[in-house]
């Protein structure tokens, strides 16, 4: 998980630095030279469309905006299928209509790809197909594009958008993961050293007691010994308050 969370903050720092260094929504930044070896490692986009225009124009307003990228394209799932077999992706346009296909079944293909864990998908929708942006975006897209209303800044929105969020996600899923595996080590520990800790922690107390008494009546005991027992007795209680504190981290963590 964090890695995934890595890894999208290593993109998002990326694209903003190559969107940030463009002069103007159609003039490529120039940018060679001055970014490290990851910046200029290219970005790698997929453009999955049954139009083949339609697939040049994304590519072409990708390179508007500045990006440094390697753009592959697709026309079919079966080619969608073989192009994420053999190399990750750093971004995917799915367009919504792909002749006989359906994007949605694409956008599962991709999410469920093991070597796609950190691609960022973007639906391409037509202005009149808001319910079907909404719902590729509830299966687990990263944002959406309207098809009419494709240009530098919306592409730009849209990665930027998609990458923020992306990372959200992560960060969230990610604390929830931490908040399960330290739920389950207290717990396994409660359940195996929790009740012999007491017991043995009670017994102490008692028996440090009964020293004290004992001391109280007689010369038995080298007085020196005595702010040692209570050092250990206060050390006892604040151990036996620990485990009391942890079961209730547990019950919250219901």
């Amino acid at each position: 998980m964090t890695l995934l969370i890595n890894n999208h903050c290593a993109l998002g720092a990326r694209v903003s630095r190559e969107l940030d260094t463009r002069k103007t929504d159609n003039e490529p930044a120039e940018l060679g030279g001055h970014l490290s070896t990851e910046s200029q490692r290219r970005l790698q986009i997929l453009s999955l469309d049954d139009d083949q225009l339609d697939r040049l124009r994304l590519i072409r307003t990708c390179e508007q905006a500045g990006l440094r990228c390697a753009c592959d394209e697709a026309s079919t799932l079966t080619e969608l299928r073989l192009a994420i077999d053999k190399k990750s992706y750093d971004v995917i346009f799915i367009d919504h209509k792909l002749g006989l296909d359906n994007g949605m079944d694409a956008l599962r293909i991709i999410l469920a790809h093991e070597d796609q864990t950190g691609t960022i998908p973007i639906m391409v929708t037509s202005a009149t197909e808001h319910r079907v942006a909404v719902e590729a975006m509830r299966i687990g897209c990263a944002d959406y594009l309207v098809k009419e209303e494709l240009t530098v800044s919306a592409l730009s929105k849209s990665i930027a958008s998609a990458i923020e969020r992306r990372v959200m996600y992560a960060e969230i899923a990610g604390a929830r993961a931490l908040e399960r595996e330290v739920k389950a080590t207290i717990t396994r520990f409660l359940n195996t050293c929790g009740p012999e800790m007491r017991i043995i922690l009670s017994n102490t107390i008692k028996t440090l007691r009964s020293l004290k008494a004992i001391n109280r009546t007689s010369d038995d005991i080298d007085p020196l010994l005595l702010p040692n027992f209570t050092l250990l007795e206060r050390g006892c209680f604040d151990l036996t308050t620990f485990v009391d504190d942890l079961e209730s981290v547990v019950q919250r963590l219901k």
